[in-house]
C-alpha cells in the first residue's frame, strides 16, 4: 500500500511494524514477517488456511488442509452426506420428512416409516386424527376434532354437557309451559265438541231446543 506525501519522511517504528522510506515523496508499508508462516495480518492473528478463511464444508463436515487438492483443502463428510463440500444429503431419513414432531425410523437401507406423535397420522404424520368418528353430539350439537380428543359444540345456550345431553333450565320451563298450553287448548276444544254433541242429542233425540 502506498501513501503519497508532500514532505520527506524518516524511518518510523510503530507497533512492531515498519515504514520504509523509498524516496522523499512516497513511502512503502512493509509488515513485519510472522514467525508462524500459517498466519498473516498486522498482528499475525489471522490464519491463512483456506479452511479458516472460507469454512467451505457444509452439514458439519470437517475441513482438512491439503496442498495437493485443487483448492488446498478436502472436506470430510459425516455419514449420509457426500459431495465436494458435503452439500449432498444422501440420508434416507431427511429432516422434516416426518411432520408434527414425528420420528423417522429406517427399517432398511431403502425403506423408512414415520412414527407419529399423539394426535397425528398419515405417511408423513400430516393429518390430525379424527376423534369425532363414532361420536354423536345430541340435540343437533356439532363435533369438532381436537389434537388429543374432541369437543361437542352445543346449539346456543339451550344445551350443555360433554355431548350436549343436558337441557338448560329455561328450555325445560319453556317446554313445560308450551305443553301446558297445549293441554289446556285440547281440553277446551274437547269441552266445546262435547257441548255441541250434547246440544245435538237434546235437539234431535229428545226434541229439546236449548236455544229457546
Amino acid at each position: 500500500m502506498t501513501f503519497n506525501i508532500l514532505k520527506p519522511i524518516v524511518y518510523v517504528h510503530c507497533m512492531s511494524h515498519f515504514l520504509t522510506l523509498v524516496n522523499s515523496s512516497s513511502l512503502t508499508f512493509v509488515p513485519k514477517p510472522c514467525v508462524d508462516s500459517t498466519f498473516i495480518g498486522l498482528s499475525c492473528n489471522i490464519s491463512n488456511s483456506p479452511c479458516e478463511l472460507a469454512t467451505p464444508c457444509e452439514n458439519d463436515g470437517t475441513c482438512i488442509p491439503n496442498k495437493m487438492a485443487t483448492y488446498g483443502y478436502l472436506c470430510s463428510c459425516l455419514s449420509g452426506f457426500n459431495g465436494t463440500y458435503c452439500e449432498l444429503d444422501q440420508r434416507i431419513c431427511k429432516p422434516h420428512l416426518c411432520l408434527h414432531n414425528g420420528t423417522c425410523n429406517e427399517t432398511s437401507n431403502t425403506i423408512v416409516h414415520c412414527v407419529c406423535a399423539n394426535g397425528w397420522e398419515g405417511i408423513h404424520c400430516e393429518s390430525m386424527v379424527n376423534h369425532c368418528e363414532g361420536v354423536e353430539c345430541m340435540n343437533n350439537g356439532v363435533c369438532r376434532p381436537l389434537l388429543l380428543g374432541y369437543k361437542c359444540e352445543c346449539l346456543g345456550t339451550s344445551y350443555y354437557g360433554s355431548h350436549c345431553e343436558f337441557t338448560a333450565r329455561k328450555v325445560v320451563i319453556s317446554k313445560i309451559i308450551s305443553k301446558s298450553f297445549s293441554y289446556i287448548a285440547i281440553i277446551a276444544l274437547s269441552i266445546v265438541v262435547m257441548f255441541i254433541v250434547i246440544m245435538d242429542i237434546l235437539t234431535y233425540c229428545f226434541g229439546i231446543d236449548m236455544t229457546r
